[in-house]
């Protein structure tokens, strides 16, 4: 079996001293792994939940192949180019209807950073003081200081509690719960957060647990009642996983910002999109320079 130990790789999520040697994988093919010395892995695992068409798929490489002879990477402050003017557009055609601002970073962990960032600077430009973030009990939005916030608190992001702030959490919408669940958000909104930050219907890394379409459509029309904006983390759920494109679409949510990544480019490239309302984007206009979103 080709284990590689000897390396100066520090591989995430991994404790090295009970797992000091990687697999190593020389190319990969629709749903299989190969390793060096022929070794075959069946990729159950989507290499974490990405490659959505399986691996090198030949569209999709044929089109990275294509954009490579024309474009590297470009300052996206004053410039733009077509692809990125193309894919925007046929986000904005394809989430729900309202989403029409798009923009761009590279993880699941930064798309939500930015629809925190969002929500805080919508607030502030309006003047007024919510800085609180609502979340479910058991979520997982990345692993940034601030994602890890927002997401479950567990001895994996201890280290870092100095770092964290606070949010409000609601308890989980199980199976028999969900109405303490609405009315535990119902109580949060009171204190007029700056938003509510949710998995919709499946929490991923939280242990695949589901809840109902009627419970967050539920949960929506609460913060619409508050006016406290509504943040959907697609990262995981967007792009079919949930049997419609995107999980929203199965309540009839509309969020005030989403986020999505993962199956966006088919696991072949790093790439996030954060998509709000007009709302959103004209908060943040202004001939005040400060009032822009960094």
């Amino acid at each position: 079996m080709s284990i590689v130990t000897d390396s100066p790789v520090w591989r995430p999520f991994t404790q090295h001293a009970l797992q000091p040697g990687a697999f190593k994988i020389a190319r990969a093919e629709g749903a299989w792994l190969e390793a060096e010395d022929g070794a075959r892995f069946f990729d159950a695992i989507s290499s974490w939940w990405v490659i959505t068409h399986g691996h090198r798929h030949q569209a999709i490489m044929q089109a990275i192949r294509d954009e490579t002879e024309r474009l590297d990477q470009i300052i996206f402050a004053g410039f733009t180019h077509e692809p990125a003017e193309a894919l925007a557009r046929r986000l904005v055609a394809l989430t729900p209807p309202g989403l029409d601002y798009v923009f761009y970073s590279d993880s699941g962990s930064t798309c939500v950073e930015v629809a925190i960032k969002m929500a805080l600077g919508f607030w502030r430009n309006r003047g007024e003081a919510r800085t609180r973030i609502v979340a479910l009990e058991h979520g997982y939005h990345g692993d940034t200081i601030g994602t890890m916030s927002v997401g479950a608190r567990s001895p994996f992001n201890a280290p870092y509690e100095p770092l964290l702030y606070e949010v409000s959490r609601i308890p989980f919408p199980s199976r028999g719960r969900e109405q303490e669940t609405l009315d535990a958000l119902e109580r949060a909104c009171r204190d007029e957060p700056a938003a509510l930050l949710v998995e919709p219907l499946i929490l991923g890394s939280g242990g695949m647990l589901i809840y109902g379409a009627d419970t967050l459509a539920e949960m929506q029309r609460i913060c619409a009642r508050y006016d406290v904006l509504f943040i959907a983390d697609e990262v995981m759920t967007g792009f079919g996983r949930t049997g419609t494109l995107f999980a929203c679409e199965q309540a009839g949510v509309v969020p005030d910002i989403a986020c999505y990544a993962k199956g966006l480019t088919g696991g072949a490239l790093p790439l996030a999109v954060t998509m709000c309302k007009r709302e959103i984007f004209e908060a943040h206009l202004s001939p005040e320079r400060a009032r822009a979103f960094f």
